[in-house]
């Protein structure tokens, strides 16, 4: 059992290199994952390598130009076909793309009890203001730098989506860190 086990992530952007990584490390970890993406194809590919439609991976195509309904649209159905919606991870997303999908998640995350968010890439800036906006939901945000290489990354986003980290909100980690302080394996923090 991981420590992700039963929870819904949505991880937008989850097509192809580092989403690829962090897709894979969440699923082995436990957690079933929506991908949300502009290249069907390839978003496709990973909900094959993981059981198809409504296995530990599906997929939901995002147009380029996606709008604020349309967003809200494909939330909705991931929590109507999942459940409940526990975590979002951005990859590669400006801050209006991030600003959008958190508008759009704001409700269900809401009715998590363990809800987290975690930034991969261009729209990290923000993650300060979007912890101190998101706190009194019960959502904790945090990003990671995708400087670090696909697997540190999706290693780190795992980390910050888990109860070992259901204390830190508004982290931005550094590429610099690595993952030095964290496990290399999956599961539980030993000390």
């Amino acid at each position: 059992m991981g420590e992700l086990d039963g929870r819904v992530v949505l991880v937008v952007g989850g097509a192809g290199g580092t989403g690829d990584a962090v897709v894979d490390d969440l699923v082995g970890d436990g957690a079933s994952v929506e991908i949300l993406d502009e290249d069907a194809e390839a978003a496709r590919e990973a909900a094959r390598r993981h059981g198809g439609p409504l296995g530990r991976v599906s997929h939901r195509s995002l147009a380029p130009d996606a709008c604020a309904e349309m967003l809200r649209r494909a939330v909705t159905r991931v929590v109507a076909d999942r459940g409940l919606l526990d975590g979002i991870v951005t990859v590669g997303r400006t801050e209006d793309e991030v600003l959008a999908v958190l508008k759009a998640a704001r409700a269900p995350l809401r009715a998590s009890p363990r809800a987290a968010v975690v930034l991969v890439g261009d729209g990290t800036d923000q993650t300060a203001a979007l912890a101190r906006w998101l706190a009194n939901d019960g959502v904790r945000v945090n990003s990671v730098s995708p400087a670090q290489g696909a697997s540190d990354t999706a290693h780190a986003v795992r980390f910050l989506l888990s109860d070992a980290a259901e204390q830190i909100s508004g982290l931005r980690w550094p590429s610099a860190d690595r993952t030095a302080a964290l496990p290399r394996r999956p599961g539980h923090l030993t000390g």
